[in-house]
């Protein structure tokens, strides 16, 4: 597997998890009906201000489960501002470094940094998706486990462009809207570096073969096309709970950092639609539950 082809994937992988790296503009997918609820919210201010519309995204999508909602695009028609984790086009233009984040110096690899009964569990299960450790020897653990997870996508056919932040990013650009980032690219791009080395032996330990995967993907798109935040509070979040250092760095530490910047918006005159993965909403310490605890109004639409 070349390079290049590598660094395509871990574009893809890092959208499937927390980070906002960007393909390419999508066109407008055609597909099946809305449901009744959506993964969309609105919020507001116990006194009063702009109205927040919080949206949770998929940063894959395939083409049946694409379409947004019609209450995402109203929402999108109300908002003079349209927020994401990070700035996509500055990430974007900044994608190959990604690639040099994820591989050893020094001499290091794969097998000699991880025990060896990490090393055997994580060949065993490369194997099951048609690679070797060998064959990413000079990468580090978190960008195998997710490159593993990516296979599983480019198989189920979901794709970066047809993603929820994808598809609003252009829209937001085509549309001249204030676009800004909760939080800034570098942090972003360096965030899974940053994952202790312990804690990345558990992402390969607790990797699953190719065939639970995919019944884990679909069943996480089905729950996101109902809008049902208690299901994929349960499928986002309990496994990265088995580890509560890498939950928080994933995702609550994160949670709690943007919620300065969420009442400074509801303070402003203008309405905003802000979207980030579904996972840093829901559960006991979401957005939603935080933002709730200090007075504001929630409604899932």
């Amino acid at each position: 597997m070349t390079h290049s082809r590598l660094l395509r994937i871990g574009v893809a992988v890092a959208l499937a998890t927390n980070t906002s790296l960007a393909l390419a503009a999508p066109a407008r997918p055609r597909v099946a009906p809305a449901p009744a609820r959506s993964m969309l919210f609105r919020v507001r201010a116990p006194n009063g201000g702009a109205t927040i519309y919080l949206l949770g995204s998929v940063h894959l999508l395939s083409p049946d489960a694409a379409q947004l909602p019609a209450t995402v695009d109203s929402a999108f028609a109300k908002s003079k501002v349209v927020a994401f984790e990070t700035s996509l086009d500055t990430v974007q233009m900044r994608a190959q470094e990604l690639l040099g984040r994820a591989q050893y110096k020094g001499g290091a690899t794969l097998s000699t940094s991880i025990s060896a009964a990490t090393a055997a569990h994580t060949d065993s299960l490369l194997r099951s998706y048609g690679l070797s450790i060998a064959q990413v020897n000079a990468f580090k653990p978190w960008f195998v486990s997710m490159l593993m997870s990516q296979l599983v996508m480019q198989k189920a056919n979901f794709k970066a462009d047809l993603g929820v932040d994808m598809q609003l990013n252009a829209r937001a650009k085509s549309a001249s809207k204030s676009v800004i980032g909760l939080e800034p690219v570098d942090f972003q791009l360096g965030l899974f570096d940053t994952i202790s080395p312990e804690d990345q032996e558990k992402m390969l330990m607790q990797g699953q073969g190719p065939d639970s995967t995919m019944h884990q993907l679909m069943t996480i798109k089905d729950a996101w096309v109902a809008g049902n935040t208690v299901k994929l509070d349960s499928l986002l979040n309990s496994q990265m709970g088995r580890s509560a250092s890498l939950f928080a760095k994933l995702v609550t530490d994160r949670n709690k950092s943007w919620i300065p910047k969420l009442e400074e918006l509801a303070r402003g005159k203008d309405d905003a639609l802000v979207v980030v993965g579904a996972a840093h909403l829901v559960g006991k310490e979401g957005v939603l539950a935080l933002l709730k605890a200090k007075g504001y109004t929630i409604e899932q639409l």
